[in-house]
């Protein structure tokens, strides 16, 4: 009898592999002002100015991939996904026209778990938990090479509700526009950030609550 089940329940299952592109949106209010103090502190200096001054933090875009396994009505989803941005603001010293600059390197990577539940062929809901890793990363001065700001990693675990608009279910290569939001359960510090770009705040942590939009190819029906 259980092998029967076990029969049944492998020929009702679906394997997908998938891969697409991601673009995530961040308020970062807590980093942003970090920022917005860098850029006034220099422009207020005297005879001291940032032609481009560094803008705020918002959208990140990348990659993910993933597998899920389907029985029925429920699916389980694995998903990884790594989207990146560069933030930079500089100028030119008027007198010794010597460059001022800050340039980051900014990466979030995720892995999750996600159970999905088939409200239709076309509508999916998700909901899944996960862990992520902020870096932030510049150049030693003078060289190509980077390194982390971040003395220890900086590591969040969050919630994850997706709805998956399934728009070819019926295709060998099905195509879903993903909107997500993602709430992070703790915030990261901040501090090593405001030391190195040398404006301070009074909050220096921030949760990076997420929203966004996927465009995924799954690998079978």
């Amino acid at each position: 009898m259980v092998l029967f089940c076990l029969c049944y329940l492998s020929m009702d299952a679906q394997l997908n592999i998938k891969a697409g592109f991601t673009s995530l949106y961040t308020p970062a209010p807590q980093h942003n002002s970090i920022v917005k103090a860098f850029n006034d502190q220099l422009t207020d200096v005297e005879m001291v100015r940032l032609q481009n001054p560094m803008p705020d933090l918002h959208f990140l875009n990348g990659l993910q991939i993933g597998a899920r396994y389907k029985m029925r009505d429920f699916a389980l989803d694995v998903t990884w996904e790594n989207v990146l941005r560069k933030r930079t603001g500089n100028g030119e010293h008027p007198v010794t026209q010597s460059l001022i600059q800050k340039e980051y390197f900014y990466n979030i990577n995720t892995i999750s778990l996600n159970l999905e539940s088939f409200i239709s062929d076309n509508f999916v809901f998700s909901l899944g938990v996960g862990r992520r890793n902020l870096r932030i990363r510049r150049f030693i001065g003078g060289s190509n090479v980077k390194i982390d700001l971040f003395e220890e990693k900086q590591f969040q675990y969050l919630a994850i509700a997706k709805l998956l608009i399934i728009l070819s279910p019926d295709a060998r290569t099905p195509i879903a526009l993903i909107p997500y939001y993602v709430y992070p359960l703790a915030k990261i510090g901040l501090e090593d950030f405001a030391n190195d770009i040398g404006a301070g705040s009074n909050n220096e942590s921030d949760r990076f609550i997420s929203m966004g939009v996927s465009i995924v190819y799954y690998y079978g029906n």
